[in-house]
């Protein structure tokens, strides 16, 4: 018997082996069953009614498992949440496999299973946001509410992922699209803007009734609708002195001048448009604050005469010719007709007070669109009482809205009826700002360089060739012609003309005057010539700005009793609003001591200052 079983001593080892193998098997699943019902009595505090491990159970990790409850049994979030972490450290992953655990409620099951672990195909910038996410370090509590709606919520969102999501290595920059009704966003890579983009030659647009004038983050175009469907007809350039707001304005009207639509400006600085004079499509540059009050009136009466014209010929606006009005330095120009409305001659108010161009502005604000003219408004900040009534209107007459350089609170509020925006722009980068995108919301623009075009010897011969060469290529082959339906703004243009031919021929600046100082031997004694020049305009300051924007402790210009400028510094200031908010009446306090005197302005009133207005620029 034991010769016979010597004969299969191979297959009886091997089966002893297996069995053997088999009982540490069930042992080590016995032991593991024994481990898994005590962590979930101690985890929950309930006692489990079977528990069944899968054979193999495994050598070190546990493969498979069901843990039964009895019916009913409730396990809250934080029990299964710690019951979790002690299984999943009881049986520790490794490169290939993690433990999951599983409470399978509706049949009072709790199942591990062993699972092999899919590769992480992220990047690290992804798994840096994710972590971020998880964390709930950006998102407190990241679900579809209000906030998710809010621009200056957003803006915090996108700059924490971007800085998290650090710089590309293609150079381009982030952007965040929002979609707070669907409770997600989309962040995407855009072609970084440029920090400098010249003038193109070639035609951007070629819809005739769109200009252009900056590029927008991703390489898009912002353009001027002046088109009679157009729902932001007018443009509000807001800029500090130096910002590159007067380049947007003779962009603009470069590129109006080769669409084939004229355009005539005001400039009460004369250094800002004068280049313009007699480019093809000018009616007019003019310069004279009286001369300007009556051109807003004569433009006033065009505009009566085209929607009359309208109204007889039974046409559509769209088939008149449009035109374009250009004020530069509105602030300026409004308060050298104050001025002159209070200090000028008795004929000079009578006539002033008779052409009223505040109130013809305000008409043509609000009526002008459907007559085919176009209003192009330059200012160095925003201010609602002097583009033709409340700020909401202003907004709404003025859709077309650029800044530059940094805004004040108030003025981003106004610009873009939103305090946050338009305060952060880049202003090392020459004509960096915010402009309106075509749906209404604003976004970052660098406006397009456009050099001086005027052909005089002194100013042509200090460009360089490119620039030279910007603006042969902008010249219009055939100049825009003027078409008036009132005698007015036909003769205002004409002697207009006359004038500025005459003062080309016969004008004549005084020569500047040198006054130097020589110190020789320790003799500090300066020696002034004799100064015979000519005195300087009564009313050619620096800048004026609205009252209601003047602070407590500024310098202001005010009129003596002689009717000469004085400085004074301002004590105190009053401004009174009405029951919507804009301004109705603002009082400055100003005086020394226990003598106070009190000045009040209207709605629209503005003061000069001794010097041009910085305070936009370093807001």
């Amino acid at each position: 018997m034991l010769a016979k079983l010597h004969g299969y001593r191979v297959l009886l080892v091997a089966a002893a082996a297996l069995l053997v193998m088999v009982d540490v098997l069930r042992h080590r699943a016995h032991r593991w069953s024994q481990m898994l019902e005590s962590v979930v009595r101690q985890g929950t505090g309930h006692l489990p009614t079977k528990i069944v491990v899968s054979f193999s159970p495994g050598w070190r990790v546990i493969r498979r498992a069901r843990i039964t409850l009895h019916r009913g049994t409730v396990i809250r979030p934080k029990q299964f949440e710690e019951l979790s972490r002690t299984i999943e450290a009881a049986f520790p992953a490794t490169a290939q496999s993690e433990t999951k655990v599983r409470h399978v409620a509706h049949r009072d099951r709790i199942v591990i299973t062993r699972e092999s672990i899919t590769p992480d195909t992220r990047s690290a910038r992804q798994r840096t946001l994710q972590s971020a996410l998880d964390a709930a370090s950006m998102f407190t509590d990241p679900r579809v509410s209000m906030n998710a709606g809010a621009r200056g919520f957003q803006l915090k969102v996108e700059e924490a992922l971007a800085s998290l999501a650090g710089q590309h290595e293609s150079g381009r920059n982030w952007t965040t699209d929002w979609y707070p009704d669907q409770g997600y966003l989309v962040m995407r890579l855009v072609t970084a803007m440029p920090s400098r983009v010249d003038h193109p030659l070639a035609l951007v647009d070629e819809n005739l009734r769109h200009l252009p004038y900056a590029t927008g983050a991703a390489d898009r175009i912002m353009y001027w609708d002046v088109s009679t469907s157009s729902n932001k007809p007018h443009c509000l350039i807001v800029g500090p002195t130096g910002g590159g707001k007067t380049s947007v304005i003779r962009t603009l009207l470069t590129e109006a001048a080769r669409r084939g639509v004229p355009f005539v400006g005001v400039d009460p600085k004369m250094i800002e448009l004068d280049g313009l004079e007699g480019y093809p499509g000018c009616g007019a540059i003019i310069y004279d604050a009286l001369r300007a009050a009556m051109f807003v009136r004569a433009l006033h009466t065009e505009m009566m005469a085209r929607n009359a014209y309208i109204h007889q010929m039974k046409i559509e606006g769209a088939q008149l010719p449009l035109m374009i009005a250009v004020l530069d330095e509105f602030f300026i120009l409004s308060g050298k007709w104050q001025r002159l409305a209070k200090t000028g001659d008795d004929e000079t108010r009578a006539q002033l007070k008779e052409l009223d161009p505040l109130g013809a502005w305000a008409d043509l604000a609000v009526l002008a669109r459907s007559a085919g003219i176009r209003l192009l408004l330059g200012v160095q900040r925003p201010d609602a009482s002097l583009f033709g009534g409340a700020s909401g209107n202003a907004r709404d007459n003025f859709g077309t809205r650029i800044s530059l350089g940094n805004l004040s609170q108030d003025g981003a509020l106004m610009m873009w009826g939103d305090s946050t925006v338009g305060r952060e722009v880049d202003t090392s980068v020459k004509g960096r700002g915010i402009a309106l995108g075509d749906d209404g919301n604003p976004v970052d623009a660098q406006m397009w360089w456009t050099p001086n075009v005027d052909r005089h010897p002194n100013k042509w011969n200090q460009l360089a060739e490119r620039e030279q060469a910007i603006i042969d290529g902008l010249l219009p082959t055939e100049a825009p012609q003027f078409t008036c339906y009132s005698r007015e703004l036909a003769s205002f243009i004409e002697s207009e003309r006359a004038l500025a031919t005459r003062a080309r021929r016969h004008g004549r600046a005084p020569e500047p005057i040198v006054i130097g100082a020589t110190a020789t031997d320790g003799d500090t004694s300066a020696e002034s010539p004799t100064v015979n020049g000519a005195p300087t305009g009564g009313d050619d300051f620096s800048d004026v700005i609205p009252a209601s924007a003047v602070e407590a402790g500024q310098t202001v210009l005010v009129d003596d009793d002689h009717g000469e400028l004085v400085p004074v510094t301002v004590d105190s200031v009053d401004v009174r609003c009405g029951a919507t908010g804009d301004v109705v009446e603002t009082v400055l306090t100003v005086g020394a001591g226990r003598v106070k005197t009190r000045i009040t302005f209207d709605a629209t009133g503005g003061v000069v200052l001794p010097e041009p207005d910085l305070v936009a620029a370093s807001t």
